[in-house]
């Protein structure tokens, strides 16, 4: 991985260590710094997959193709043998483990400013990998330490209450150990402004609406150097990656090594894909009104093999690269999601807008705005007479989200926090008239087979599978 476009190759170019020769290895700070290397390219396989456990599991997205796992996938049949699904849980707990080798070794770094830094991000890293994995598999087991292969105490599951301490813990101490910025050589590390944004929504994520807030009020009121992109197609620029709208991203990079990402090709309208389409049901007229063309056209592009009339996402391609070894970053965290959370959090707590000059108003019409920044008529911005009521200012905050950031593996995540996944769903499928109907279990992943034969059943299975 590399910052596309300037040069600067010097932080992700660097290749992690092997975990065979561990303890031999961790002397100093170099060493140290190595390791955290490690947790950042550990990142890439856990997000070649994400397109797929969290993008495909939502109604913006279905599977053309019909190769057997991953349609399983789309339409919730998978069960605890489903490649994707054990890759997944694997690839994330690989993660994990690399944070917690670097932590274990952490002293060992002699450079004490340095030493702050990598414990923020291996911290930073962890918590990020087990959010991700609480929304997905619910109770999962909690491992904060290096430990034996055959250690089975580990194995337990964890309520995800207790799952969600730690994230806060490991959030809180990322927070306040890694810098606001780094050296322009360094770009793709997270800062203490990620840290933060990624601390409001899990907040968010668990209705604690005070706390979330004291968080975005101070991404609000004191931005540092992220802002909203001008255009919001050149968000997503393979030129502009990186760019100050985007707080955190796992980077890929094409022809460099297997540092390249796949998901660029099976969004693509070519023969051998595995067919990720974007949903007719998404992409309706009645969701994206006509002057909401901006980000509609830089989410969907048509024609090609498949007619005009067959949308394909637009956001990741990369032309020029070679199959599944496309360098598209994956943004995870972008500043139009602290503005949209910061709106939905006040309206939560405060209420629907009274005046054009409420808070929670004035922050989403940034983004409203944005989406059609033209004179005149065309500037189509929210009136308190138009969301005068909480459940009111509710909807729309969901269909901006929507818009804002389709295909950008959010929505699964959304539709869990508000409790809309099961009835969003049913109604795609519906649209989609596939005969499926699912049931809340399903909102929840089965754990792999293969971890719970390994744990001896001490890991135990999800309801329902």
């Amino acid at each position: 991985m590399a910052f596309a476009g300037t040069g600067c190759k010097k932080f992700l170019d660097r290749e992690p260590i092997s975990s065979s020769t561990e303890d031999n290895f961790y002397k100093n700070t170099a060493d140290v710094e190595t390791g955290v290397i490690g947790c950042y390219a550990a990142l890439r396989n856990v997000y070649k997959d994400d397109p797929i456990l969290a993008g495909l599991r939502s109604d913006d997205s279905y599977i053309a193709d019909s190769e057997s796992d991953i349609n399983l996938i789309d339409g919730f049949k998978e069960g605890p043998t489903n490649s994707y699904v054990a890759q997944y849980w694997q690839d994330a707990y690989y993660a994990i483990k690399q944070c917690n080798t670097v932590l274990k070794y952490i002293d060992r770094a002699g450079d004490t400013t340095q030493r702050k830094y990598f414990e923020g991000e291996a911290r930073f890293i962890r918590a990020h990998m087990y959010f991700n994995l609480v929304r997905l598999w619910g109770d999962v087991p909690l491992v904060t330490t290096d430990v034996a292969y055959n250690d089975t105490t580990y194995y337990r599951r964890i309520s995800k209450d207790l799952v969600y301490n730690q994230i806060i813990a490991d959030f809180t101490a990322a927070m306040q150990k890694l810098p606001a910025a780094w050296d322009p050589t360094e770009i793709g590390r997270v800062t203490n402004y990620a840290a933060k944004g990624m601390l409001a929504k899990v907040y968010l994520t668990q209705k604690n609406y005070t706390a979330s807030r004291t968080l975005l009020q101070d991404l609000i009121d004191n931005p540092g150097a992220y802002a909203l992109q001008a255009s919001y197609k050149g968000i997503f620029g393979l030129r502009n990656e990186m760019n100050n709208e985007i707080m955190y991203a796992v980077r890929f990079k094409s022809n460099s090594n297997g540092t390249g990402e796949n998901y660029t090709y099976n969004m693509d309208k070519v023969s051998g894909s595995v067919g990720y389409r974007s949903a007719g049901d998404f992409r309706g007229t009645s969701l994206w009104p006509a002057a909401d063309s901006i980000r509609k056209s830089a989410t969907f592009s048509t024609g090609g093999i498949y007619g005009s009339d067959y949308y394909n996402v637009a956001k990741y391609q990369d032309p020029t690269a070679a199959k599944n070894d496309a360098g598209a970053d994956f943004i995870v965290l972008r500043y139009a999601d602290i503005i949209l959370m910061y709106a939905e959090v006040v309206n939560e707590i405060d209420g629907a807008p009274t005046s054009a000059t409420s808070p929670s108003l004035v922050q989403l019409n940034r983004i409203r705005q944005r989406a059609n920044p033209a004179a005149g008529t065309l500037v189509y911005l929210y009136t308190s007479t138009a969301v005068k009521t909480q459940d009111a200012f509710r909807a729309t905050i969901k269909s901006e989200r929507r818009r804002e950031f389709g295909i950008e593996d959010q929505r699964w995540y959304d539709l869990l926090r508000w409790n809309d996944a099961v009835t969003a769903m049913n109604a795609h499928f519906s649209y989609r008239n596939t005969g499926i109907s699912i049931q809340s279990y399903q909102t929840l992943y089965p754990i792999p087979q293969r971890e719970i034969d390994i744990s001896g059943h001490i890991i135990t299975q999800n309801t329902g599978y």
